[in-house]
């Protein structure tokens, strides 16, 4: 696939003739909205909404949008911050709604990762699935240093391949990546930094140290740190509400989280709301941090080894 635009529409999301379609953007974003409403059009009845700049990811869109989106068959969300947990597309889905997100989209990355061939991100990512589904205990350690483990007993891994043609339904775009909500008060260990920027915004210096006990944060060596900020002011930041590992051939590090945590033989540890993808906690951000060159064991087999898959 060289056309990103028809990557989007037609290979992920399948849009057809009579569907609605909604495209959420701001004014970061509002180019590549243009783009994507062009090629729509040319599809179905489509419309483009402009929203304010959330301050963090997570951040609800207006009142007025979230209820209009309970009218569309599929949404497009080109944004700067993500809208991805967010209850508006909860409820979107929940309404039936395919929902794309698109956090911190910019031409390179719709240029580069965004074109991967998804059907071969489908087959792989749920061969990796297979691998995780009615799994216990979760053990990650990576060359930084970090050194945690967790529980998922009860919970179900999420497949995010961008392909999304069944009814209530969201993918990340790009996509590429296996998830799963950590059994609350669960997560004990030390999170070691990598990378923790987006698009030239550092929420943490490379090599800051996270603690976490029972599932939640209590110490963050970087203390001036944007993160270290939000863990202390924003209700149930210090929450860990995800677990995910990336799948995405296509995709490189280059300090966009939207693009990182899907980067093939990478981890990433997300905080903060997890009631969009089956936990019990909710928070108004929801922050991922990618670690790199990880060793992951799955109930005692070894799923990755230095950021290498042994399938």
């Amino acid at each position: 696939m060289s056309n990103p635009l028809k990557a989007i529409l037609q290979t992920c999301l399948n849009i057809k003739n009579g569907e609605k379609v909604l495209i959420i953007a701001d004014k970061n974003t509002e180019n590549i909205a243009h783009k994507i409403l062009h090629e729509a059009v040319k599809i179905t009845n489509s419309s483009l909404k402009m929203i304010p700049i959330g301050k963090h990811n997570g951040d609800e869109p207006p009142t007025n949008i979230a209820k209009e989106m309970l009218h569309y068959d599929v949404i497009i969300a080109p944004t700067t911050t993500s809208l991805t947990h967010t209850k508006a597309v909860l409820n979107a889905k929940k309404n039936n709604a395919r929902v794309a997100t698109m956090p911190g989209i910019t031409e390179k990355i719709m240029n580069g990762s965004l074109l991967a061939d998804y059907k071969k991100i489908e087959r792989f990512t749920k061969n990796v699935l297979e691998k995780l589904n009615d799994s216990v205990k979760i053990k990650v350690t990576t060359t930084a240093g970090s050194d945690f483990s967790f529980s998922v007993n009860g919970r179900n891994w999420l497949p995010d391949t961008g392909i999304i043609s069944k009814k209530g339904t969201c993918t990340n775009l790009p996509a590429g990546e296996v998830f799963v909500s950590p059994l609350e008060g669960s997560f004990n260990g030390k999170i070691v930094l990598d990378i923790f920027k987006h698009e030239g915004e550092t929420y943490a210096a490379r090599g800051s140290l996270i603690e976490v006990k029972n599932g939640k944060v209590v110490s963050c060596s970087d203390k001036p740190s944007k993160v270290n900020s939000y863990f202390k002011n924003i209700k149930n930041a210090d929450n860990i509400a995800e677990f995910g590992i990336g799948t995405n051939y296509k995709a490189k590090i280059i300090g966009n989280i939207l693009q990182d945590e899907k980067v093939l033989g990478t981890c990433h540890v997300a905080f903060g709301n997890n009631s969009s993808i089956g936990g019990k906690v909710y928070s108004k951000l929801h922050l991922d941090t990618v670690l790199q060159k990880p060793t992951i064991i799955v109930d005692d087999v070894v799923l990755m080894k230095g950021g290498k898959f042994l399938l």
